[in-house]
């Protein structure tokens, strides 16, 4: 009898553990920034279309760009023939390929992060099927805004962009472009690195952007971007400014001379190409300077 009882009781679920665990289970969710979108349909479309489950803004998206299914085997992304691509991990879909938590998922120039949480039946409010929900306080996944600015965005764009350059649209490549170098440079004024190839690219398209626009403020970003990375600017974006600034005026002289006097400053370190072109870069701190003063 002794037995018996010890086995109803082992039999007896232990109340707040076993029945809580029972209801607990994952579910899989995409994380843009701080917003977090749970995918609790069969099948979701992503797009800019507003019948699009998942809706993403930016031009590069097609109306009905990818979609997502939801299986026993896990959730699974295909690409709706869409112009610019699906990428899983900077590599392209074709056909179905399945998620795991962690990839990173590119729709056009937006990112989002694939990953599950653990869901314990709590209500929550609805919009078109999906739960979305600010994140409180940063996380890793919140780099996704800098993330969409790294060297595989920049590649994803550049036949946009490069296209929009070489027909003279150059309002129109800012526009694709233009909020990716600005995110690039403050990520790393908050004291983050980049590879020096990405910085070349980031740089070398503001410079192209400075020529198509008008814009000396594009010159200006390639400036800071260099400056607050403690790198010398590659000779052929120099020789590039020195050309612009015949057309292009209202350079910052002022970060034009804080980025020299720094470089100035360690001058010793530096490579004798690298001394060439700090020299280079004070001829045209000198015409940058010159030209605001006669335009006054």
């Amino acid at each position: 009898m002794g037995t018996k009882h010890a086995e109803e009781r082992v039999a007896e679920p232990r109340s707040g553990e076993s029945g809580l665990r029972a209801k607990r289970r994952l579910v899989p969710v995409l994380r843009q920034g701080v917003v977090e979108i749970r995918l609790d349909r069969p099948v979701l479309v992503l797009g800019r279309s507003a019948t699009c489950e998942v809706q993403l803004t930016s031009g590069l998206v097609s109306r009905r760009h990818a979609r997502l299914t939801l299986s026993s085997l896990g959730v699974s992304v295909e690409d709706l023939g869409s112009r610019n691509g699906v990428y899983v991990n900077s590599v392209r879909v074709v056909g179905s390929v399945r998620l795991k938590p962690g990839d990173r998922l590119s729709v056009g120039d937006e990112a989002l992060y694939f990953g599950e949480i653990e869901d314990a039946s709590e209500p929550a409010d609805s919009v078109t099927g999906l739960v979305t929900r600010a994140r409180q306080g940063g996380s890793p996944d919140d780099e996704i805004a800098v993330a969409t600015r790294t060297a595989d965005v920049f590649q994803l764009l550049a036949n946009v962009v490069d296209k929009a350059l070489a027909l003279g649209r150059g309002e129109e490549a800012e526009r694709v472009i233009g909020s990716h170098l600005q995110a690039t440079l403050a990520h790393v004024t908050a004291g983050n690195n980049i590879s020096p190839d990405l910085a070349r690219t980031a740089a070398g398209y503001a410079v192209k952007l400075a020529g198509a626009t008008g814009k000396a403020v594009w010159m200006d970003n390639a400036v800071k971007l260099y400056a607050a990375l403690g790198l010398v600017l590659p000779l052929a974006l120099v020789d590039e400014m020195y050309v612009l600034l015949r057309r292009v005026r209202g350079l910052d002289t002022a970060v034009l001379r804080a980025y020299t006097e720094a470089l100035r400053a360690r001058a010793s370190e530096l490579a004798p190409g690298e001394r060439f072109v700090l020299q280079r870069m004070l001829g045209l701190e000198r015409l940058a300077s010159w030209q605001t003063h006669t335009s006054t």
